[in-house]
């Protein structure tokens, strides 16, 4: 095991738990305690394995507890919680967690984060059809966003939040605006080349064919 591979394992065992929390107890400083961490858990949140991802929540949960004021991980932390809530389904979960993501866009910036946290929590209050919170969450894609500083400057983001604010507004029956986010990103989905020569894939819009057949649907009136 190389030495820095001590907090990037993809599987666990009680070997690979006591020299993590070994070489934890040395690390330097909370800052860095805490984004030893967040790296170790979001390896084993992407598994595939249950309970690696059950291990993976506990650190997680870990780094929010013992190291509240590391902003710098805990809130990516929340955000990765997030994401993971929403992949295994548990959307009033992950609705949680994009809620305290998106408070600290009001309080502080969207540095370290993915930048577009409003926006999956827009997505969530649709999968959990909340229709009392639709026109909080059309806030949240409009006024708050412009407010916090939102950029998309990706088009997979572009995509994401043109996509995401067409399904709200055609559920607000805001229908020319939804009309026309529709048509927004079913334009940014053509897009094939690359943003950046050296980074072929980053930006690249991927998506199914079932959302695309909505955002027809929605462009059509």
């Amino acid at each position: 095991m190389g030495q820095v591979e001590w907090y990037r394992n993809t599987t666990w065992d009680k070997d690979t738990s006591e020299l993590f929390e070994t070489k934890l107890k040395r690390a330097r400083g909370p800052f860095n305690k805490a984004q030893y961490l967040r790296i170790q858990a979001s390896y084993l949140l992407d598994s595939a394995n249950s309970e690696f991802q059950n291990v993976g929540l506990q650190l997680m949960r870990r780094l929010i507890e013992e190291f509240p004021t590391e902003d710098f991980s805990t809130i990516f932390g929340k955000e990765q919680l997030g994401d993971y809530f929403y992949k295994t389904g548990q959307f009033e979960e992950a609705e949680h967690f994009y809620r305290q993501v998106t408070d600290h866009y009001k309080r502080k910036s969207r540095s370290g984060t993915s930048g577009v946290a409003d926006v999956k929590l827009a997505e969530t209050i649709l999968e959990l059809d909340k229709r009392d919170k639709f026109e909080e969450a059309y806030k949240l894609l409009t006024v708050d966003f412009e407010a916090t500083g939102g950029s998309l400057s990706l088009n997979d983001d572009r995509f994401f939040y043109t996509r995401v604010a067409a399904e709200l507004c055609d559920q607000l029956d805001k229908k020319e605006e939804a009309k026309r986010l529709a048509g927004l990103a079913l334009e940014i989905a053509k897009i094939t080349e690359p943003q950046f020569t050296r980074h072929k894939t980053v930006g690249l819009v991927r998506t199914t064919n079932d959302i695309l057949d909505r955002l027809r649907k929605i462009s059509a009136g």
